[in-house]
């Protein structure tokens, strides 16, 4: 659920997932308001400034907000036994083409989609992986060893790169930058392109 007041330019928000909500906005008067209302309502406990919220860890200083998924990265390793592999020095092989062709030995696809999915929600503070996630979730109908080969050379990136995530810096210029990603009729079935942001 997601509530958003705004006034005069002012604004309060409030998160909630399923018993864990984030209370945020520029509006400290409507926000402690809101806080003594929810309090009248349900039982309470206030946790001070945002640290950890479904497996995101925030953290604030001098120059900004970091937002990370480290636990869950090393989690993510630890699940799939890679937290002894050597890392990768990059997500993909360069030039590696995957296909739905019947070469390679099938695997369990419950378990292929089980660890897409799982680094489709790291794609959400790991940009860096994001194209590289969309590629192998294209394969997730009937995946074959070599779409596992992929994914686990994104899980030893990882390795290496623990700790990285998104960095929204303290400034007064407000302006987006936009990186992308493409391959340009890439793909070894229907020659199409991929791209990613």
């Amino acid at each position: 659920m997601f509530y958003k007041h705004s006034k005069k330019g002012k604004c309060c928000i409030l998160i909630v997932y399923v018993d864990d909500i984030i209370l945020t906005g520029d509006d400290s008067s409507e926000i402690v308001r809101l806080k003594e209302f929810l309090g009248t309502k349900f039982e309470l406990k206030d946790l001070g400034n945002l640290k950890y919220f479904l497996g995101m860890e925030v953290a604030r200083s001098q120059t900004g907000i970091s937002i990370s998924q480290r636990k869950y990265v090393i989690d993510l390793l630890s699940e799939v036994s890679l937290m002894g592999c050597k890392p990768a020095p990059t997500p993909i092989e360069f030039n590696l083409k995957l296909g739905t062709d019947k070469d390679g030995e099938e695997i369990d696809k419950r378990r292929y989609q089980r660890l897409v999915g799982r680094l489709i929600y790291l794609s959400h503070t790991r940009s860096d992986i994001a194209f590289r996630v969309s590629v192998i979730s294209q394969y997730m109908h009937a995946p074959r060893e070599k779409h596992l080969e992929a994914a686990y050379r994104i899980l030893r990136y990882l390795k290496g790169t623990p700790g990285k995530g998104l960095h929204f810096k303290k400034i007064a210029n407000q302006n987006v930058k936009v990186y992308t990603d493409a391959d340009w009729a890439g793909s070894v079935n229907d020659r199409r392109s991929t791209s990613g942001y």
